[in-house]
């Protein structure tokens, strides 16, 4: 970034911003201090989004890795991953009916669901798919491969 978004200004300087995020049903709250540049003229301070990314994703992997299932807690898993509830609906072979009423917290999250959003968001931590991929070849519904090709690890 060259000139500040707000005011126009070239001049910059780094500073450490906090990050932060709230889930007061569940009285978990998170923060953390990340890198981040702050215009010298109207102290509008900016974050890089692949930061904001990975912090958003920490917490939703902190969240499933304590069992935090509220509904807001639910919402910012689906949120982290990068999904509609549309998206989450058809992977988990639900409807999206289902995902508005955990994350309206009028029906629990069963918990086969939640492990499976856990290793999505535990997947994406770790820079993979894997998890989704088997969900979405799951719907699929294609034929079984006559051959399979094991890999030897």
């Amino acid at each position: 970034m060259r000139r500040c978004v707000g005011c126009g200004n070239r001049g910059f300087r780094n500073v450490t911003e906090t990050l932060s995020a709230e889930f007061p049903t569940s009285r978990f709250t998170a923060s953390v201090g990340v890198p981040g540049r702050q215009c010298t003229k109207c102290k509008e301070t900016y974050v890089a989004g692949s930061v904001k990314h990975d912090f958003e994703l920490a917490v939703a992997r902190e969240l499933a890795n304590v069992g935090v299932h509220t509904g807001e807690a639910i919402r910012h898993m689906r949120k982290a991953l990068g999904l509609r509830a549309s998206d989450l609906a058809q992977l988990l072979d639900l409807t999206p009916e289902t995902i508005s009423h955990w994350e309206t917290g009028k029906v629990r999250i069963n918990r086969a669901a939640f492990v499976a959003l856990g290793a999505m968001i535990q997947d994406a931590s770790e820079g993979r798919t894997t998890t989704r991929d088997r969900l979405a070849t799951l719907g699929d519904e294609r034929p079984y491969p006559r051959v399979l090709s094991p890999k030897l690890v």
